[in-house]
Parts: C-alpha cells; structure tokens; sequence
C-alpha cells in the first residue's frame, strides 16, 4: 500500500495513483485539518493536478456512501452459515454452490472486519513544510522532532498495543521514553523506513529516509536494525554510531562518527566538515524544498566546511555565496549556483 509522499512526490501521479493512495483517501473519508492542509497546499504549488485530484475526490467519496457494512447480528448469521456447511460429516457434502458462497461470506466477513479494525484505529500524520521543524510529543511521552519536508505517522491508539510502530517518510530525530509492560518487559518502539525497521526500548537517535537511502545516526541507549526480507543480517548499533543503507545499490555502511553535523538540523543550524558542495546542496533542498542547479559543474565537487545558522533561503544563499565566492541567484524556487566572472 502507497504511504504519504512529499508534495514533490505526488506529482507524477494520475486520478488512479490518488485513487490508491493511502494519505488521499484519509483526507476524502476524514478530511482533517491536518491532511487537508497538505492536499490544499498540493493545489496551491501545482494546479495542473487539480483535475486529476478533484476526479479522484469525486469517484472516492462516492464509494464511500455505497460502503455496506454488516451488523453484529448479520455477522453471527454469517459465522453460523459457515460453521453449519462445513460440519466434519457434512464437508463430503458440500457442493459447489455452496463452496462458493462459503467462500464469498469468507471475503465478505474479512472486509467487514478489517474496514472495522481500520475505523477504529485511524492513523494520526504529521507533515512539516519547506523550513518547517515541529516537535512531536508522542502519547508515551517519547518525543519526535521533525524535520522540514517529512511525515511522520502513527495509530490513534499509539502507546496501548504491545508495539510502539511508527513510519518515517524524510528526517526525524527520536527521544524514547523507556516503558515497560506490567510484567517489567520493555515495550519496543519500532521505527519503520522504506528498506529497514529501527527496533529500540530507550534511546536517542536521529533517522534520515529520502531519495532511497536511510540513515539511522545513535546518540546515546541501543538500536537494532532489521533489513526488510532479510537483505542484509540484523546489526545493533552502539552510540556513535551511523549505518547507511542504499536501497538502489544495496549498499551498507556501518561506521563511527561525530553525531553533531548529523542532528544539527534541530537548531537550525548547517555544519559541512569537508562536504561536497553536491552533498550540502541536497541538504539544502531536502531542508528548504527548493531545487539548487550548478550551472558550473565543476562546483558540485567544491569542498565546503563551515558552521551556517541559516532560519531562511535567503540568508543561506548570502552565506553560501560570500563563504565560496560564487555567484548564487534565485530564480521562483531554484536556487543557481556558478562562478564568479
């Protein structure tokens, strides 16, 4: 199933790709304040998604008054159904007719309850925009920064499972309120990413998913990283600690490093240690949704390292500019980058 992209990431879709998204459809069937902001922000930024997005709207919202579904006692008769045509001195019995309708009130029975189960515990989203951080305080009072141009989503009855599940889309840094069950067993809270889960109990630690590539960074407690499909084998990680994994090259990295340039992010604040300027235009578009062009390519292999507090577009390129002497103009939403004459 789709999870909720960046607003870049719906562009390329069409009424059908709506139609199929998870995000969209909570927007159609609860329309919080929340998620319709998201979807009229879309508009705003790209209006020639408006007619696939109003058709997909339109179609969705029908269907869902059509949505029948059974009551508890309709339920019973179903269940009865079933166990009275599938006796052990009757199963011979059964003809193909009623094999059929067996397997229809089967399927019949198992939406019921999984649309059920999924009006009872409706996930909660929170998206942040261009430049935008927001703390999170979660139900078990861990707490969740999140970074600009990412979502963070979990279920409205987070804290009261025997899991704490959450699902990362951009950058995030976590604080984990170490809980236990009233046995003494620690409740796990797990983070899920694209190719990975980050399985912990009580620690900090700061996680980086876009563009296929995820990075869990640990400050301080104990992480357990479990690859998806068994790609790779499950590595724990110890403060200090970065694993990088690469989802188009399959590739993975497991190292020491200083967690500072990693988690700086928090306060606003930009350090580059030797970086590429390829690397930090990244960062910067990651940061401030805008696109950064090299109109010198030679630039994209510059090395910068340097400490930039930088609230806004505008000072960043001022920053970046006096601190490369290159010439940095703004154009609508991009950012050009080439040397000076």
């Amino acid at each position: 199933m789709k999870q909720h992209q960046t607003v870049e990431g719906y562009l390329a879709y069409e009424a059908d790709d709506f139609l199929a998204d998870e995000y969209f459809q909570e927007w159609v069937k609860y329309n919080h304040p929340e998620t319709a902001m998201f979807w009229q922000r879309l508009l705003e930024l790209h209006p020639e998604k408006k007619e696939a997005i109003q058709d997909a709207f339109e179609l969705l919202d029908r269907m869902r008054f059509k949505t029948h579904i059974p009551d508890e006692s309709r339920t019973r008769r179903i269940w009865e159904n079933i166990d009275t045509h599938t006796r052990k001195d009757n199963i011979r019995g059964i003809n193909q007719y009623y094999k059929k309708m067996l397997a229809a009130a089967s399927i019949l029975l198992l939406i019921a309850l999984g649309f059920w189960q999924w009006r009872k515990t409706p996930f909660i989203y929170k998206n942040t925009g261009s430049g935008e951080i927001t703390r999170v305080l979660l139900p078990d009072h861990s707490e969740v920064m999140l970074n600009a141009n990412s979502q963070l989503k979990y279920a409205g009855n987070f804290g009261t499972q025997s899991k704490r599940e959450l699902w990362i889309e951009g950058e995030a840094f976590f604080s984990v309120a170490h809980v236990t069950d009233e046995k003494g067993t620690s409740r796990p809270f797990i983070v899920h990413c694209a190719g990975l889960d980050v399985w912990v109990t009580g620690t900090a630690f700061n996680v980086y998913a876009r563009h296929q590539l995820t990075r869990v960074v640990l400050n301080h407690g104990s992480v357990t990283v479990q690859f998806k499909d068994n790609r790779e084998a499950t590595r724990k990680l110890q403060p200090g600690q970065m694993l990088e994994y690469g989802e188009t090259q399959k590739k993975l990295l497991l190292q020491s490093v200083d967690t500072l340039p990693y988690t700086s992010w928090r306060q606003q604040r930009f350090i580059f240690a030797n970086t590429t300027l390829k690397e930090a235009a990244q960062t910067i578009e990651d940061y401030f949704g805008c696109k950064v062009v090299f109109k010198d390519q030679e630039l994209a292999s510059y090395r910068i390292t340097a400490e930039i507090n930088a609230p806004n577009i505008a000072m960043m390129d001022t920053l970046l500019s006096k601190a490369l002497n290159i010439r940095v103009t703004k154009e609508g939403n991009t950012l050009i980058l080439q040397k000076r004459p």
